[in-house]
């Protein structure tokens, strides 16, 4: 017999599904609030971005992506509601393109760069 404190697995599965959905709700809302914030161009360099947010569910940060995709690039994106995510290293096997992250071809990348804390 399972001990009381373990939850039976239906009840996992509907906390799992309430943890999606309100992740998927947060990014979406990161989204609307901070996709037409982001610039359009470059800086440093002139060249057009296209913004996504890292995937880490408590602290989703902004990547500026160059906007053409390259089969050997480093960040796979896919669409979480109205968000743009981004998948950094995706498996091979990671539907979609993959794209590269605009600081490996930013000609100031230390510009905009933020400290990881």
């Amino acid at each position: 017999m399972p001990p009381d404190d373990v939850l039976p697995l239906r009840e996992l599965e509907l906390m799992d599904e309430g943890a999606r959905r309100q992740l998927k709700d947060r990014r979406a809302y990161w989204w609307r609030t901070g996709a037409s914030a982001r610039p359009k161009v470059c800086d440093a360099d002139g060249t057009e971005l296209r913004w996504a947010l890292t995937e880490e569910p408590h602290r989703a940060v902004w990547m500026p992506i160059n906007p053409t995709p390259i089969p050997d690039g480093s960040v796979g994106i896919y669409r979480d509601g109205g968000a743009r995510v981004a998948r950094v290293n995706p498996p091979r096997d990671f539907p979609g393109g993959r794209w590269q992250p605009h600081f490996v071809t930013c000609a100031d990348p230390g510009r905009y760069r933020q400290p990881r804390t």
